[in-house]
């Protein structure tokens, strides 16, 4: 799938890679982008790259105008009642600070539900935001996400309090 948008390209994640994956996940502030605990060492973040190389749907933000890494996107397949098709995608991002305010990541999240819809039919989109994490939410607000509901997250991953969104395509229509 080829997704980009005039600002932004998205691209499968590579070995060099490595530096920005730790930049993302080794500070609280965005480690909790992706509602998961920062990184403790080097060798964490080498184990999260390799989950993301592994997997189709996680897609590194790259910036046209310098060639780098901003960000990531993952998303995760929901399963429907029968177990067998896809109901939704759950999407977790995370952009690293000094790429804020550029409207990259609302371009990001724009290009991917629309690559996904296309290609994939894809109609339901969801996203998980810690109650604190104000920035994020508006992000998803800005792109037509609606709130859905709050869960507390299991013990392991931190037991917080997140509130979830939603994108229903279906209702919607796409823009």
């Amino acid at each position: 799938m080829n997704i980009q948008t005039e600002a932004v390209q998205l691209r499968h994640f590579i070995a060099s890679d490595l530096a920005v994956v730790y930049q993302i996940g080794y500070k609280r502030e965005t480690a909790a982008q992706l509602n998961m605990p920062p990184f403790q060492s080097e060798h964490e973040a080498q184990s999260f790259l390799t989950m993301l190389q592994s997997d189709e749907h996680s897609w590194a933000i790259v910036t046209k105008k310098t060639d780098a890494v901003c960000g990531l996107i993952m998303l995760a397949p929901n399963l429907a009642q029968d177990n067998i098709n896809i109901e939704s995608y759950e999407l977790s991002f995370a952009i690293l600070p000094q790429y804020r305010r550029q409207g990259l990541m609302t371009s990001a999240l724009t290009a991917v539900l629309a690559a996904y819809h296309d290609n994939l039919q894809v109609g339901k989109f969801m996203a998980a935001c810690f109650i604190t994490n104000q920035k994020s939410a508006r992000c998803l607000q800005k792109v037509g996400f609606t709130t859905a509901y709050q869960t507390q997250l299991p013990d392991y991953l931190g037991g917080d309090l997140v509130q979830y969104y939603q994108y229903n395509l279906d209702e919607k229509g796409f823009r």
